[in-house]
């Protein structure tokens, strides 16, 4: 199932607001449990949705202001009420992540008719599935070839030294994190131009049997597009995303511990000659 955050913002209107983005000063969130690991994702999802923002021209450049996040130069939308869109999706994002039902999150550009032209999609399929009581149980980072360990916390494959805390040097984390903002912007020289008057959505694609999110008024709504398969789209045949997708350019991908993430960037058919017209 694959669901829309409601609420689409075009504002044209900004003033200076503390960024969220500013990470000069801030710690990096230790991967030790589920909760922190939901936390990390979280802030990279919200400055990346900033970035895509301004390297995709949604709004003018010169309604961005300067920030740093991973101790990397950024930008950041300043206007508050689209700060407090973007800061309200994450953390339904997040709601949902902590339950353990989420596959994708997707940053979605839709042109003036609300057509999807390009889709920023993060995978986080891969992250561990943990009972809500294992929230904040401290992961146990144990060899590959070990299956003999039996605890009562969430177990993860050590893919980095276990003398390091949490499984994963911090200074790692943060130079990879970066790296996906660095690829984010990078990829977006290679979309083109896009039709003017452009939006934006945040969408989520669901586990299989996953339950819809609840609420009311509702933070989530069905999108128009109901996949066929039951995977994720990288998982579909290329006869299944030939019909929507013209390209799909790689960004990044992590496997630090329970840092399991994929990125990429899909491209829809058609685009070009909407911008053209």
């Amino acid at each position: 199932m694959e669901l829309t955050r409601l609420g689409q913002s075009r504002t044209l209107f900004f003033r200076q607001t503390t960024s969220p983005t500013d990470g000069s000063t801030a710690t990096m969130i230790t991967i030790d449990n589920y909760a922190n690991l939901v936390a990390a994702f979280s802030d990279l999802l919200l400055v990346s949705i900033h970035v895509i923002l301004f390297e995709r021209e949604i709004y003018p450049p010169s309604l961005f202001i300067a920030a740093r996040k991973y101790n990397h130069p950024v930008r950041q939308a300043r206007h508050p009420r689209v700060c407090q869109w973007i800061q309200d999706a994450v953390n339904a994002c997040t709601e949902e992540l902590l339950k353990c039902t989420v596959d994708l999150i997707a940053i979605n550009i839709l042109s003036p008719a609300n057509k999807p032209l390009e889709r920023f999609v993060f995978d986080v399929s891969a992250f561990p599935v943990v009972a809500p009581s294992d929230l904040h149980s401290p992961f146990v980072y144990i060899p590959a070839h070990d299956t003999t360990t039996n605890t009562g916390s969430p177990t993860i494959p050590d893919s980095q030294d276990a003398s390091v805390t949490g499984g994963i040097s911090t200074i790692d984390l943060e130079e990879q994190l970066r790296a996906v903002l660095t690829k984010l912007s990078y990829a977006s020289v290679k979309l083109g131009k896009l039709p003017e008057e452009c939006t934006f959505s945040v969408s989520m694609e669901l586990k299989k049997d996953s339950p819809a999110p609840e609420g009311n008024p509702p933070v989530w709504v069905a999108a128009e597009y109901q996949g066929t398969t039951t995977g994720p789209r990288r998982q579909q045949a290329p006869s299944q995303r030939a019909a929507e997708t013209s390209r799909t350019i790689p960004v990044r991908s992590l496997a630090l511990g329970a840092m399991a993430l994929e990125t990429w960037i899909e491209e829809a058919v058609g685009k070009q000659e909407l911008v053209r017209s």
